[in-house]
């Protein structure tokens, strides 16, 4: 009987609201006001893991991250510091992709994010 009693203590427990009870879950957002967090698994950032300047592309990793879609631009980071652009054109597999290089020189190593 006593494990009845705990079940529906803990059946119970999960029904409340944290709060005042008013169903309110704090302050409203204001328009243009704040800061959107995006969580880091669905981020879009890889690493650069090889590069081919004769064919002017890069192959990118994204690790567990949303791999981008195909004719999005990503900026390339070195160190924080934006040095080039590019063009994702797949194909895509597991988690890397291709993307061809509009601009700037690219090594091994760099970060790609969305611009």
């Amino acid at each position: 009987m006593k494990w009845v009693t705990g079940l529906v203590a803990l059946a119970l427990a999960g029904c409340t609201s944290p709060g005042n009870g008013d169903g309110a879950t704090g302050p409203e957002a204001k328009p243009g006001g704040g800061t959107i967090v995006t969580p880091a698994a669905m981020r879009t950032e890889g690493k650069v893991v090889r590069t081919n300047e004769k064919l002017n592309f890069v192959v990118l990793d994204f690790g567990f991250k949303r791999l981008p879609r195909a004719g999005q631009q990503l900026g390339i980071y070195r160190l924080g510091k934006k040095i080039g652009q590019v063009r994702v054109s797949g194909p895509t597999w597991d988690t890397y992709t291709v993307a061809d290089i509009v601009e700037g020189e690219i090594w091994v190593g760099d970060e790609a994010r969305l611009r």
